[in-house]
């Protein structure tokens, strides 16, 4: 192998931001692309491998979604109920979320070129069926503002993006990592890789980082996330760790976003340290306990901690395995009757660790929480759900309760027909909200504001959200700003 190779656009990554990338650099002009997967074939594609890589994204409404789906049943898609996702109502969410936090530039391009990137990914081959949905009379409803996702999920996006991007002649280098940069804090000329065959100098005039961010390093996990962060599980891929993002940071790059914040969920208790499997046919994520809103959460003292009915589940979900995290061992149960279970859209064929008794004294001892203690919980929130709303799981209701110190704002529904269940949760973290600092461009910024010439960032390494984020964003990120990126980085001389 050569110790010197040039190439016309190097992109660091291969998950799907990385793809989507270096797909839009190609089809903008750049005639050499190339593609640094630091995972080996067989393990490529960053987490969106193991997510069903929902889209938010502001449209018009129904018409619009079916542009997305035309091969769909169409009698189900007349059951669905799909409104508008305006620019105002995805704004607020972001703005919401992050507690007024996130860049309003930043936000603003996120949100006005969201549907343009969305609809390029369906332009460029990219299939989708409707989100998962909940039954109510004879309607079918979704979260706002999430109504598609890729066919196949997230492996299915990628073996598509990769197929795309093949085609075009984009070259894909497996198991090559890179290992230092070449350039400073003005200019970025190429990068140190070392490959399966040895370690060689790649020079280019742009570059695209699509690293991910660096969650899967226990060590940046306890530095930056706070106490015992270090041993919770990961979701997404084990080669999220972190390296290229401390390089850039160490060239001069800028950070950004929550450096102590991050996509945290409940899981299952028996998830794997790294990597939990996606259900077959990309429907979601195996471990996700995403149901929490149905019924209540208790510790491991049988003792309630959060309110589980804040919001919609795709508003508090990154979160949650946050609040899961601080009680004592890091543990927690979901507990429903059957009518919690009745409204499950996350977890009700999945496979689960879950516990089940016809009462909630005999449960507690199943799950080794003192009888007497969840007894006294479940009565106590029974009691003070109001009885003067009624309970609908379209919408906030305002079912809530009255009188305790842990309320439960919306669907606050007595826990009374059984046979009950308890799911074991734990907490699973995704990706990581502190990154590089981007402009509208999706160029990286050093530290006095300046474009790095010839850099540009896209997906889980670009620092954006603080505290929280609303679901399914973090893929449309991925589109708008790698199609930025690929674009520019494409029209970038010197």
């Amino acid at each position: 192998m050569a110790e010197r190779e040039t190439r016309d656009i190097i992109v660091i990554g291969g998950g799907s931001a990385a793809f989507e990338a270096a797909i839009a650099a190609k089809t903008a002009g750049g005639e050499r692309v190339v593609v640094l997967e630091k995972a080996p074939e067989p393990e490529f594609g960053g987490n969106a491998r193991y997510s069903h890589t929902g889209f938010r994204f502001a449209h018009a409404g129904k018409d619009e979604i079916a542009e997305f789906v035309p091969g769909f049943d169409k009698a189900t898609f007349e059951r669905m109920h799909i409104p508008a996702y305006t620019r105002d109502d995805f704004l607020a969410d972001l703005n919401r979320v992050t507690e007024n936090r996130i860049d309003p530039l930043l936000a603003a391009a996120f949100v006005d070129n969201s549907n343009a990137a969305v609809h390029w990914m369906k332009d460029i081959g990219v299939e989708w069926e409707p989100e998962k949905t909940i039954t109510v009379g004879d309607k079918l409803y979704m979260e706002p503002g999430i109504n598609i996702h890729p066919i196949g999920g997230g492996l299915g996006m990628l073996l598509k993006l990769r197929e795309i991007a093949l085609k075009l002649g984009v070259e894909v280098r497996y198991d090559s990592r890179v290992r230092a940069l070449h350039g400073n804090e003005r200019r970025l000329e190429g990068v140190r890789v070392s490959g399966p065959d040895g370690e060689y100098d790649l020079f280019a005039r742009s570059i695209i980082c699509c690293s991910g961010g660096f969650q899967a390093s226990p060590e940046m996990r306890a530095r930056y996330l706070g106490s015992n962060t270090d041993f919770v599980r990961v979701r997404g891929s084990k080669h999220n760790t972190g390296e290229v993002l401390k390089m850039m940071i160490e060239l001069g790059a800028r950070t950004a976003g929550h450096w102590q914040g991050a996509h945290m969920t409940p899981i299952d208790s028996a998830a794997p340290p790294f990597e939990t499997p996606a259900m077959e046919g990309g429907r979601g994520n195996s471990m996700n306990r995403y149901d929490y809103c149905w019924g209540i959460t208790v510790n491991q003292l049988g003792q309630r901690f959060y309110d589980e009915g804040e919001a919609k589940h795709s508003y508090t979900y990154a979160k949650t395995g946050r609040a899961v995290l601080a009680q004592p061992g890091g543990a927690a149960y979901q507990l429903y009757d059957q009518n919690g279970v009745d409204l499950f859209r996350h977890g009700r064929d999945y496979p689960a660790t879950v516990f089940e008794a016809p009462t909630i004294a005999e449960l507690a001892k199943k799950i080794g929480v003192e009888p007497a203690v969840l007894v006294h919980t479940v009565e106590e929130f029974n009691a003070a759900c109001r009885k003067d709303v009624a309970m609908d799981a379209r919408k906030l209701d305002g079912k809530c309760t009255v009188g305790l110190a842990q309320k439960k704002s919306n669907w606050a529904e007595p826990l009374v027909r059984g046979p009950f269940r308890a799911y074991p949760v734990t907490t699973g973290v995704t990706f990581t909200f502190g990154g590089l600092a981007v402009d509208t461009q999706a160029q990286v910024l050093n530290t006095s504001f300046q474009p790095i010439r010839g850099l540009y960032a896209s997906g889980d390494v670009v620092g954006l959200f603080f505290h929280n984020y609303p679901s399914c964003t973090g893929q449309t990120r991925n589109a708008v700003f790698s199609y930025l990126a690929g674009r520019n980085a494409a029209a970038f001389r010197n």
